[in-house]
């Protein structure tokens, strides 16, 4: 079943998070997504909509930046 309506927006951003789910194999199979970033998921949106991948290379490349 494709995803549809509420779903297909990112909980952190607002934006189409170009899930794929349903259509075969979706982009987001090839991140780890860090746990305190699915932590920053509101609740009424957990397991509910997918992150979408701008927000996760930004938040994984600002991490990174702030380990250096």
């Amino acid at each position: 079943m494709a995803v549809e309506g509420e779903e297909r927006i990112c909980p952190l951003c607002g934006q189409d998070n170009n899930c794929q789910h349903g259509k075969g194999s979706c982009w987001c199979i090839n991140y780890k997504i860090p746990q305190y970033l699915l932590d920053m998921v509101p609740e009424d949106k957990k397991n509910k909509a997918c992150i979408c991948r701008s927000c996760i290379e930004k938040h994984i490349k600002d991490n990174a930046s702030n380990d250096s």
